[in-house]
């Protein structure tokens, strides 16, 4: 996570020290900037931090700044002081950054804003174990130990297709409320108590990569896991508008949601190609690429065509290439949709069961 932290005394000076070494050990991009005088003598006085001064009255236009560009904002001082710098920046949960405080003794870590979608209650909970301090977590599904939608999807990469019915399905689920859950792959592990699997309830959850809502079954929240491995064959210089215009066509068609893309992949001769790599950056999915030899090795049945062998070697690079993706990221895969070609692109996607219980989340 990228985490910005900020404090205003002397004392609170020292314990973002000790928050910027525990959060950088564990992985984390931390940033502490201070803001006060006394802060800023011992900040100055003090050599093995490099810190940002913020100047006095700054701190909501701080705060303003940092929202967009962190996924985390820690203040170390009064809850107040927080959410005052916060308050003017805020839009939904879904969007918001994690916003702790965290007091200048480090007695208590406070999760303010974004617990589940932000990870705010998972890293205020890390922090406080390693501050041997006293978690304050208030969300209800935590406090009552149930089964959290959001945090769930939050750990295993799903897209929330309706944010109104995520809060649905946590009110019943707050309510002792039975809730169906449906899936399109193995349901490995254990399943939370609140789920009840392939039982139509007043609200479901639906786990897929399908367009399409499920119908007859009540109210259905999807859950779309990144799953899906698009493998891309093209001429020369084709730009990354037409190549997502191809591959959302192709996925519409075959009713699979864009969302539940999680990789592009080609042969090797198709590294640093302008259009695909432009789209893999637009996309936020890596661009993967393999060579004839490896492509030939992936096991299965593809469409082969002479004229494609000729021109790289191998007869069949889209089906081979989302297989072989599918196999780098997970182990496991199986063809989704066969190539289709058209404009200058082919397109062909691949798919691999997500594991979704084997930690019995909840």
């Amino acid at each position: 996570m990228r985490i910005s932290l900020i404090c205003f005394t002397e004392r609170g000076f020292q314990t973002e020290k000790t928050l910027v070494r525990i959060l950088t050990a564990a992985g984390h991009t931390a940033q502490p900037f201070v803001m006060g005088k006394y802060a800023l003598q011992a900040a100055s006085a003090d050599r093995s931090v490099s810190f940002a001064p913020v100047r006095e009255g700054g701190l909501s236009s701080w705060a303003g700044e940092r929202f967009p560009a962190d996924d985390a904002l820690i203040f170390i001082g009064a809850c107040g002081i927080a959410v005052r710098a916060v308050a003017p920046h805020l839009k939904d949960k879904f969007t918001d950054p994690a916003v702790l405080a965290i007091d200048e003794g480090a007695g208590f870590v406070i999760p303010l804003l974004s617990g589940h979608a932000g990870g705010a209650n998972e890293l205020g909970v890390f922090l406080a174990g390693r501050l041997h301090a006293q978690p304050v977590v208030t969300t209800a599904t935590d406090v009552n130990g149930k089964f959290a939608v959001d945090v769930f999807a939050r750990a295993h990469g799903l897209a929330i297709d309706d944010r109104k019915l995520a809060k649905a399905v946590s009110a019943d689920i707050l309510a002792g409320e039975p809730v169906g859950l449906f899936c399109d792959f193995p349901l490995d592990g254990t399943v939370p108590p609140e789920l009840h699997p392939d039982t139509i309830c007043r609200t479901n959850l639906w786990i897929t990569v399908a367009k399409k809502r499920r119908a007859g079954a009540g109210r259905v929240l999807k859950l779309i896991p990144r799953c899906v491995t698009v493998g891309i064959g093209c001429r020369r210089g084709t730009p990354a508008a037409r190549l997502k215009e191809r591959i959302n066509d192709i996925l519409e068609k075959n009713h699979v949601d864009p969302r539940s893309v999680c990789a592009l992949a080609s042969i090797d001769l198709k590294h640093g190609e302008t259009g695909i790599c432009e789209l893999s950056a637009e996309l936020g999915v890596p661009f993967l690429t393999y060579t004839g030899d490896e492509l030939l090795k992936v096991p299965g049945r593809f469409a082969e065509s002479e004229f494609v062998r000729r021109t790289t070697g191998v007869g069949n690079v889209c089906e081979r290439a989302a297989v072989a993706a599918c196999l780098e990221v997970a182990g496991t895969g199986r063809i989704l949709i066969p190539k289709r070609s058209g404009d200058g692109v082919t397109v062909a996607a691949a798919c691999f069961s997500p594991e979704l219980f084997a930690d019995a989340a909840g």
